[in-house]
C-alpha cells in the first residue's frame, strides 16, 4: 500500500464548512489581538509563527519520508502536541501564534477541501503532498458525512 492510497479522504461540505467557520473565528481572534498590540509584539508573534511553520515543514517531510507505517491517529496526536505546548507555555506571544497557525491551516483545508491533519496543512500545500495522518477534530465528522452521502443522503 503506497502513501497516496493511505491519504485521508477529501473533506465533505459539512467538514469544509466547519473548518471554514472555526478557521475564520481563529483568524478573526488573531486579527483583533494583533490590531490592539504594538509592532514589537506583532513581530514576535510573526517570528514564533514562522518557527512553528518551519518546524511543521520538517515534521511533514519526516512523516512523508519515513513515517508511512505510523498509526494515523497516534501520529496526528504527536503532530498536534507541539502547537498545543506552544499555546500552553509560550505566553501571550505563543498563544496568538498558535491560534494564528491553526486558523490559517483550517482555512487552507476548507478552501482546498482536504481532510487530514490540520497542523500539516500549510506544509502540505507548500510541498505538494499530503500525509496519511488524520485530523483529531474533523476526521470523525468527515467519516460520518461520508456515510451520509449517496442515494437519499447528503449531496456529494
Amino acid at each position: 500500500m503506497t502513501l497516496t492510497e493511505r491519504s485521508p479522504p477529501a473533506a465533505g461540505i459539512i467538514g469544509r464548512t466547519l473548518r471554514l467557520m472555526l478557521g475564520g473565528l481563529l483568524a478573526w481572534m488573531t486579527f483583533t489581538v494583533m490590531r490592539a498590540e504594538d509592532q514589537a509584539f506583532n513581530l514576535r508573534v510573526l517570528a514564533v509563527g514562522s518557527g512553528v511553520t518551519v518546524f511543521y515543514g520538517v515534521v511533514h517531510f519526516v512523516v512523508v519520508r519515513f513515517g508511512a507505517h505510523l498509526n494515523r491517529w497516534l501520529g496526528a496526536a504527536l503532530a498536534v502536541a507541539p502547537v498545543v505546548l506552544v499555546f500552553a507555555f509560550g505566553g501571550s506571544v505563543g498563544r496568538v501564534a498558535a491560534v494564528a497557525y491553526i486558523g490559517v491551516s483550517l482555512l487552507l483545508q476548507a478552501v482546498r477541501g482536504d481532510g487530514g491533519c490540520e497542523v500539516l496543512a500549510i506544509p502540505a500545500v507548500a510541498l505538494g503532498r499530503r500525509t496519511h495522518l488524520m485530523c483529531l477534530l474533523f476526521s470523525p465528522i468527515d467519516w460520518v458525512e461520508k456515510h451520509l452521502t449517496g442515494p437519499g443522503g447528503l449531496p456529494g
